[in-house]
């Protein structure tokens, strides 16, 4: 399997004649994400907007993930074919664990299988933010913190990694 990996941008150090053949898929004029495939620049990759504070990506086994504003993008790194997939508030950042992409955005978290199926998605955790710090020790729960009464009211919940339920 290729081996993808995001970069700042491709290196100035080749000439145009020695660049392969660049992929672009582009959202928007916004921020732009720079992909290498076996240390070769691959894939060149705009979003529609800038984010004032979240806009994240992150490799996801043959994914390319964006996240920005109240969206996540998804690019197929195989078939350059695309999704996306709408979020409540705004799309916070990524977290991955045992081949499932975790999404916190303002008030909850997804949990997103391999082949971009939503496997739960649990929009009630916080009012203006979530932060997810670890999976248990168990195995079992993402511990989390959730901005229940902005500013400042974080409150430490865990979240079932199976149901995405919070744990009472």
């Amino acid at each position: 399997m290729a081996e993808y990996q995001l970069t700042e941008q491709f290196a100035e150090t080749q000439s145009d004649l020695d660049m392969p053949v660049i992929q672009t898929a582009v959202f928007g004029n916004g921020k732009t994400y720079f992909v290498e495939k076996n240390g070769i620049p691959y894939l060149k990759a705009e979003t529609d907007i800038v984010s004032e504070y979240f806009d994240k990506a992150c490799i996801f086994g043959k994914y390319l993930c964006m996240g920005v504003g109240t969206k996540v993008i998804f690019v197929n790194m195989e078939t350059m074919g695309s999704l996306s997939i709408e979020v409540d508030l705004y799309f916070g950042y990524f977290f991955m664990h045992e081949e499932k992409l975790y999404i916190a955005f303002g008030t909850g978290i997804m949990a997103i299988s391999s082949d971009l199926q939503v496997l739960w998605k649990n929009e009630h955790l916080a009012v203006d933010g979530v932060i997810i710090h670890e999976v248990t020790e168990d195995g079992k729960y993402l511990r989390i913190s959730c901005e229940m009464d902005p500013p400042g009211s974080w409150k430490e919940k865990l979240v079932n990694l199976a149901d995405g339920s919070e744990q009472k």
